[in-house]
């Protein structure tokens, strides 16, 4: 049977304990298990039952992945140690010396960064394209062996046509691979709309709590199972304690989604009056420029709200170490809120060109909403905003 996604976010994958009947999944803290016989242990080791050893797999891990794939409608995922694991763990069962990938520009700073890596180091030709050059888009693409985009784009919260990106990458026999993080699978279903692969840095939204760091991709089993396998061999792996805190952070999701995005949705549109602030970037505010697709695409806005300060980068930094309510902080998604500019964190790494040209000017803070009180966050922002130099 199918279920809504806040039935799936509590259900999926958290059977009650067959021995205690213990409502919640327990947490296994070992590093290999006991095998009866050897047909037991060769079928955990063929993925045909839980256990065997913890850098091939374990039953902690077995729930977040089946409550993940399940989110996602597709029947296979597999989780990481971080979200930039989980890429890593795409690419090298994707992706061999000599093969193409194109990506759209407007990537995570550290997706960027690891896309340069590994052009650099195994022989793997990169090609960035600009999101709304199609016609750029179709050249690159022959002979592609992936193409990958994000959306909503971080942190300039731009949003992307999945089918078309999908279409496009199918004509010319490449895969889209998509990351989904701003919008999580609450949001946003990239494979029913195309995609072959999501990924997802479980360390924002997912998890919910700034307290664990890990990763997950989904899709179809014949995609996936590659990535397990290089999880395996590259010993990528996650651990029992933060496989628990996930799951158990991913039941909340939808009620954690529904009250973040609420208040990001007022913010948006109290700082779009704010005389301080230049401009704001937040798909649900009629404004945005890709407002009727994510209306047409998504489920949901989502919980980050990024704005350009009057003044650029001094009044940026003036916003950040004012706020008191809000942490100054790198990362996103959690129930507490944060704020960061993005030329120190997200996107640091690149030029000041590169930068420009995702749209990431000197001025610009992204705000990950938590759970707060609007009017707590308000003030807190408009305290900042309003700070003497």
């Amino acid at each position: 049977m199918t279920h809504g996604p806040g039935t799936t976010s509590v259900h999926a994958g958290s059977e009650p304990d067959p021995q205690t009947g213990a409502i919640g999944t327990p947490l296994l803290r070992t590093s290999t298990f006991r095998f009866r016989t050897m047909d037991d242990l060769q079928a955990a080791a063929r993925g045909e039952r839980p256990g065997f050893y913890t850098r091939h797999g374990h039953p902690n891990f077995a729930a977040v992945e089946a409550k993940f794939a399940a989110l996602h409608g597709t029947a296979a995922a597999v989780l990481f140690g971080s979200g930039m694991a989980a890429l890593s763990g795409v690419l090298q069962a994707h992706v061999r010396s000599g093969d193409r990938i194109v990506a759209l520009e407007e990537l995570y700073g550290g997706t960027r960064v690891l896309l340069a890596e590994v052009a650099a180091r195994f022989g793997v030709g990169v090609t960035l394209v600009g999101r709304t050059d199609d016609a750029a888009l179709v050249r690159a693409l022959v002979g592609a062996r992936l193409l990958m985009a994000e959306s909503p784009t971080n942190p300039t919260l731009r949003i992307v046509d999945v089918p078309r990106l999908a279409d496009r990458a199918h004509r010319a026999g490449a895969l889209l691979v998509f990351d989904n993080t701003f919008a999580t699978p609450i949001h946003q279903q990239p494979l029913a709309l195309g995609a072959d692969l999501v990924w997802e840095s479980a360390t924002k939204a997912l998890g919910g709590h700034s307290d664990l760091v890990a990763g997950l991709v989904a899709g179809r089993a014949d995609l996936v199972e590659p990535v397990r396998t290089a999880r395996k061999v590259w010993g990528a792996i996650s651990d029992p304690d933060a496989a628990w805190l996930l799951e158990r952070g991913m039941k909340s999701l939808p009620a954690r989604l529904e009250r973040q995005t609420r208040t990001a949705a007022a913010l948006a549109a109290w700082l779009e009056g704010h005389p301080a602030v230049a401009s704001v970037l937040y798909p649900g505010l009629p404004s945005h420029p890709d407002h009727a697709l994510a209306r047409r695409q998504m489920q949901g806005h989502g919980f980050v709200v990024s704005f350009d300060c009057r003044g650029g980068l001094a009044v940026a930094r003036r916003v950040a170490e004012q706020v008191r309510l809000i942490a100054n902080a790198p990362s996103l998604g959690g129930v507490e809120s944060l704020l960061s500019l993005p030329i120190y964190t997200s996107h640091a790494y690149l030029t000041s060109a590169e930068r420009a040209a995702c749209g990431v000017g000197d001025g610009l803070v992204r705000l990950s909403v938590g759970c707060e009180d609007f009017g707590d966050l308000q003030a807190d922002l408009e305290r900042a905003l309003g700070a003497s130099p």
